[in-house]
């Protein structure tokens, strides 16, 4: 996670600290770097290109961008053994995949109920146009039973609310294509309507930070249960440093030329008669309206960051209006939030127009909204599935036949610390790496070294520090302040707040002392005792390794074209292998001049 919010908070406050390189490496020609191999390899795992061996694809592009650059490497890697300091964020991840696995059910089930109505619509099209109004007629009507039945069983009726603009209705701006105004729909638990879902995009949009708490109301899959979750899976979350972050707007530079489209639609025959059709597609709806529904089955309470709770721990919905919002947040992301706002004005279409036709803007909207399911639905299994030591052990194994030596951080130290103790000590000049955790070690960091097209940035820790005027132990202070790996965040104290409490009181203790209106999470003991161990943390380095292990020779290329041959990416990499040595020798044992 490194150190919340500060990338953007440097952005705006200072950004003179960022650094570009635009001929990328070429400007560090005769330099050493150390990458953090951990931090990159997962980057390359989670990238979005099918290949199962992406990740030795990205690495051999790295270091072959290194070598044509003169730039000498030293990777290293987080050992085994875990810091216990890190307790509270291991859970955290492992909770974020929870989360991450409920998403990817909610999007799956989506992805195919929208592949079914592709199939269906153009059946809808050829139906006479008495056969469509009574398809109409039905769906209305369901929709009217279900708010019914939810009326009856006490739930509290909402007015509706015309629904701002979306795609969809983007694409609609015909002014004989205009969307009807939603109807009513009143579901049990107090009920959410389209309008409560816009509500929640706009809250997660304006939101400081999401909330992080285990889904209750969908189980995640049998392999990501708690007990098989091991230290070598790291999840996802570990790649992102803003928490904000949209996971495809950025992605690494492991390219896959196929345009995404959605997962082929199972050829079911279609309907023979309309009595079937208004079956199916009528069960379609009743889906998505399951869909909503879920978003309204969450428990009344739940812990998560940025979410008022009263003395014993309880969240109290009465207080503040933003709670019903970040349930919504909770039970989806941002992207999924506006993809149910977009469903939904297609089943108003659907369900509330009696055109001759449906207009053709329909299954182009409803085209788009299934590319972009499918995007999303693939990358939630990309992150559901964390690299595991095999995956660490593949890229080492490359990583060694290039020359690169590769390190292991040793007791509770991380691979970051590691890199940072090799360059305060002369042993390499940058860190390769996107944990801002080496800011408050105070070591130049580069940025972006997975993104080819674009330039990399260069940012000193010291540079940093100076620039905000903070003496060490007090840069050391105002970074725990905003969260890290190791401690916890105080609710409503961003970057600029902290920034002015270190400034005004020069450590935390003097911080939760004087500004009561700002109380930790946790008892203030605890919470100090939590920092003490964080500033251990960030004010001692590990111990360097034998210098004889930090060399890099120039590798072995037989050993290299082997690597790529056995997971087959010669032609993903037709450099990097001699298709003469493959193919020199007998390669079937025998001797064809006997014959």
């Amino acid at each position: 996670m490194g150190v919340l919010g500060i990338t953007p908070f440097l952005q705006k406050t200072c950004p003179q600290v960022f650094k570009t390189l635009p001929d990328r490496l070429k400007s560090l020609r005769g330099k050493t770097v150390v990458i953090d191999g951990t931090l990159v390899t997962q980057r390359l795992h989670f990238a979005p290109m099918p290949h199962p061996h992406r990740h030795i694809i990205g690495w051999y592009r790295i270091l072959t961008e290194l070598r044509d650059s003169d730039v000498r490497a030293i990777c290293v890697f987080d050992g085994t053994q875990r810091n216990a300091a890190k307790a509270r964020e291991v859970e955290r991840r492992r909770e974020s995949r929870k989360i991450d696995a409920a998403r990817g059910s909610i999007e799956i089930t989506r992805l195919h109920r929208l592949q079914k109505l592709m199939r269906l619509l153009p059946y809808y099209r050829s139906l006479p146009s008495t056969d469509r109004q009574r398809v109409s007629d039905a769906l209305s009507i369901r929709s009217a039973h279900r708010s019914f039945d939810a009326h009856v069983s006490g739930s509290t009726l909402l007015t509706p609310t015309p629904c701002p603009p979306s795609p969809c209705a983007r694409v609609t701006s015909h002014p004989d294509l205009a969307f009807p105004p939603p109807r009513p729909s009143y579901f049990p638990h107090n009920g959410v309507t389209v309008h409560d879902l816009q509500e929640g995009l706009d809250f997660v949009v304006a939101s400081s930070q999401p909330s992080r708490s285990e889904p209750h109301y969908m189980p995640p899959p049998a392999h990501l249960d708690n007990a098989a979750l091991t230290n070598d899976q790291v999840g996802p979350c570990d790649i992102f440093d803003d928490p904000h972050a949209d996971i495809f707007s950025t992605l690494p530079f492991v390219y896959w030329n196929a345009a995404v489209q959605p997962t082929p639609v199972t050829p079911y025959p279609l309907p023979d008669s309309i009595e079937l059709f208004q079956s199916e597609l009528s069960t379609l709806y009743s889906e998505y309206n399951q869909c909503i529904n879920q978003l309204t089955s969450m428990p009344s309470s739940f812990e998560g960051p940025g979410i008022p709770q009263c003395e014993n721990g309880d969240v109290t919905p009465g207080d503040n209006p933003d709670i019903l919002d970040a349930r919504v947040e909770y039970a989806m992301s941002r992207q999924q939030l506006q993809m149910t706002l977009d469903e939904g004005h297609i089943w108003n279409l659907l369900s509330g127009l009696s055109y001759d036709t449906p207009p053709p803007e329909t299954e182009s909207a409803l085209l788009t909204l299934a590319e972009r399911s499918t995007v999303i639905s693939r990358s939630y299994q990309r992150r559901s599935n964390s690299p595991t030591s095999q995956t660490y052990e593949e890229c080492k194994e490359l990583l060694r036949a290039m020359g690169v030596p590769c390190l292991e951080s040793s007791g509770p130290f991380e691979a970051e610390a590691l890199a940072c103790a090799l360059v305060t000590h002369g042993h390499a000049d940058y860190v390769v790496s996107e944990d801002t955790d080496v800011l408050i070690y105070e070591a130049p960091m580069l940025r972006g070294i997975t993104t080819r097209e674009s330039p990399i940035v260069v940012v000193h820790g010291e540079t940093v520090r100076e620039t905000l005027a903070l003496d060490r132990a007090s840069y050391v202070d105002f970074a725990l302040l905003l969260g890290t790996d190791f401690s916890q965040r105080i609710k409503n104290v961003g970057p600029n707040r902290a920034l002015k409490f270190i400034r005004q009181h020069g450590s935390i203790e003097r911080v939760v002392q004087l500004e009561s209106r700002y109380p930790p999470r946790m008892p203030v003991a605890d919470y100090l005792a939590q920092v003490g161990v964080a500033r251990f943390v960030f004010q001692n380095l590990p111990p360097l390794p034998d210098v004889g292990l930090l060399h890099q020779t120039e590798g072995d290329s037989n050993a290299v074209s082997e690597i790529i041959q056995r997971y087959r990416l010669h032609r993903m990499l037709p450099g990097a292998w001699d298709a003469q040595s493959a193919l020199a020798g007998n390669y079937f044992g025998d001797d064809p001049s006997v014959w």
